[in-house]
């Protein structure tokens, strides 16, 4: 096993992922890496504005900005927690959080779901190279395993060993100079070779990304999976803002137009 390998699994496992047989993904590794922070003089003038400096960081930005509407700012300091809820569960006026940024790593999921995530023409994206490197020489494979029997899991892991097999023994007709013929050696994997990346998004665009693709209509499984997972991460980072999943699968996807 190369280094890269070894770099690839410590990442998928060091972000709650699963990896078995130094070659199957089992489980993809989910973190927020990273979320905006209020700055100094951003604190004191919220003080000094009456905003509600008990509120996160994210809640305290987004009343200031609901208030900066109308200069409607409080005569005293106050609790902010019921005017904050009624701005998103009554009016749904999500868009005073859209300058809130939030940057997610997805570790070790099948290449074909990185594409659909990529096709989110509203995020940013940071992605293991897929062929030109050679940290995609001994590349990881997706197993899927979620309401999958367990002979069709090993029928996964039977294919996959066997194409490895195949790709390895012929792995001399390669000329170890062509830089090209490498790349196109690296590209000849199955569309569940183990990718990993960060999207970053705005909190809306997130929340319309799960309205969106938490239905189990034309949908792909992966994504599925990973975005309900993720989805207890963000209620939980974000309570007042994201629904539960369940919620989400409830809603019809059509709504993620209606979001303000």
């Amino acid at each position: 096993m190369n280094k890269f390998k070894e770099r690839h699994i410590k990442l998928i496992e060091g972000s709650g992922g699963k990896v078995t047989e130094n070659l199957f993904v089992e489980k993809v590794g989910l973190v927020i890496t990273k979320k905006p922070q209020l700055t100094n003089e951003a604190k004191s003038l919220f003080d000094l504005m009456n905003i509600d400096t008990t509120e996160s960081d994210s809640a305290q930005h987004a009343e200031f900005n609901s208030r900066l509407t109308y200069l409607a700012f409080k005569d005293e300091k106050s609790s902010s927690k019921e005017y904050n809820e009624k701005m998103i569960k009554v009016h749904g006026h999500r868009g005073v959080y859209n300058d809130e940024q939030l940057t997610v790593l997805i570790a070790g999921s099948g290449i074909e779901t990185m594409i659909e995530f990529l096709a989110h023409n509203e995020a940013t994206v940071a992605r293991l190279t897929s062929s030109k490197t050679a940290a995609q020489n001994e590349p990881l494979y997706r197993v899927q395993k979620k309401n999958l029997t367990e002979d069709f899991i090993e029928t996964q892991k039977y294919l996959i060993k066997s194409f490895e097999t195949i790709r390895l023994k012929n792995k001399n007709l390669i000329d170890q100079n062509s830089e090209t013929e490498k790349e196109i050696y690296n590209i000849m994997s199955t569309g569940n070779k183990a990718v990993s990346f960060t999207i970053s998004m705005s909190i809306k665009d997130w929340h319309k990304t799960l309205i969106g693709r938490l239905s189990n209509s034309g949908v792909e499984t992966e994504m599925i999976e990973i975005l309900s997972d993720l989805t207890d991460l963000l209620h939980k980072e974000y309570p007042f803002f994201f629904n539960t999943k369940e919620e989400y699968f409830d809603m019809n996807n059509e709504k993620k137009y209606e979001t303000k």
